[in-house]
């Protein structure tokens, strides 16, 4: 378990609260700090704020 209170990058910890406020529909100051995820729903979280967005994915399109 991984609560948000312990992440200490205060820059990841931003970005997990928003992709789980966003996964939720709800705002982030909806997000107490003692939320608690699981390992497989961080590791999730962590997949979705590393996948690039369509124009990135389109800027590093080899074919082009």
């Amino acid at each position: 378990m991984v609560r948000i209170r312990e992440i200490l990058d205060p820059e990841l910890k931003q970005k997990i609260v928003a992709a789980l406020a966003e996964r939720r529909g709800c705002s982030v100051a909806a997000i107490p700090e003692w939320y608690e995820l699981d390992d497989a729903d961080y590791v999730d979280l962590l997949n979705q704020i590393n996948e690039p967005s369509e124009a990135e994915q389109e800027l590093k399109d080899p074919r082009m």
